[in-house]
């Protein structure tokens, strides 16, 4: 924790990882627990957390504690501090996994869903890491394994706050490995690419071209791979191979082709593969009552004003 002043002796280390209860934090909180760490798994389902706190207490013989919070908010991240302290445990390492992906056109975008999203996939990355950071850099002993993607690389139509969010943890994470330089803290992202879970299809992308034939990795692979790099200190970690070409890449690219390739992927269809199209947008007056109030007192003004011009006449 960042109270650097209080002694670590009487404390316990556990490593906190976010969006812990299925897919990818799933899997990662398990290879944590086969590597022996007690764990303070974080998300917002109380009985998932129980029941996967039993599950890998059970299987590995470690400490699990839990914590039911909404980490899009300031006061979600705080309780995991409040978490740590109240357990008598402090961070040794932290992940950052959870997160929120939406899928279709911009424009037609719940815009508290994108908040919702820039909130968990950047400000909770921000708000976790500053808490904890400080305290491994002190005991000189830690790390943070933040999960980026390799939309982060490019600019991805149709998923472009998610692909944005994914860029800014990789430049975000590329940063502090720098600044961290010689304190023996290990800071890494990983940037899978399709994984076979829900997440596709809670986006509403289950139909787009990159879910139906780009390769999918499971969740435990994903997992294996990015435990075993992060903890051989590697700085950006990309599974599998198609990936990793992708990755690669992706920067010399020219945007030119790079975008509508991206486009042409990722493109939200229906299930019989048929482009899906924005929703026709109100009209303005139409959406706003106070332009509605003005339309009918133009109307008014120009009744009055023909009533008068017929009345002069005659």
């Amino acid at each position: 924790m960042n109270r650097l002043s209080k002694s670590v002796d009487s404390l316990a280390p556990a490593t906190v990882i976010t969006g812990a209860t299925h897919g990818l934090g799933r899997a990662l909180a398990e290879e944590f627990a086969r590597g022996g760490y007690d764990l303070l798994l974080v998300a917002r389902d109380e009985v998932a957390l129980r029941r996967t706190a039993q599950e890998l207490s059970a299987a590995y013989h470690v400490e699990v504690r839990t914590l039911a919070a909404d980490l899009s908010t300031e006061e979600g991240c705080a309780k995991v501090e409040e978490a740590l302290e109240s357990a008598g445990l402090y961070a040794e390492m932290l992940v950052n996994n959870a997160a929120l992906m939406t899928a279709g056109f911009f424009q037609d975008q719940d815009p508290e869903k994108l908040r919702k999203i820039a909130d968990l996939n950047v400000s909770a990355v921000i708000d976790l890491t500053r808490r904890l950071l400080p305290g491994m850099i002190a005991r000189h002993k830690g790390g943070v394994l933040n999960v980026a993607s390799v939309e982060g690389f490019m600019p991805v139509p149709y998923q472009a706050t998610y692909a944005a969010t994914k860029a800014f943890v990789l430049s975000f994470t590329r940063s502090l490995s720098y600044e961290t330089m010689g304190t023996g803290i290990r800071i890494s992202s990983l940037a899978p690419g399709t994984i076979a879970t829900g997440m596709h299809a809670k986006a509403g992308a289950e139909y787009s071209r990159y879910v139906q034939y780009l390769p999918a990795m499971s969740a435990e692979d994903v997992a294996r791979i990015g435990y075993r790099n992060f903890m051989r200190g590697r700085k950006v970690i990309v599974p599998g191979l198609f990936n990793k070409f992708a990755a690669l890449v992706a920067p010399f690219v020219p945007k030119l082709l790079l975008v509508p390739f991206a486009g042409l992927l990722f493109r939200v269809r229906d299930a019989e593969g048929n482009l899906q199209w924005p929703r026709p947008l109100p009209k303005p007056e139409a959406s706003m009552p106070h332009a509605k109030t003005k339309a009918a007192e133009r109307q008014a003004k120009a009744e009055a004003a023909s009533k008068d011009a017929r009345r002069i006449a005659r």
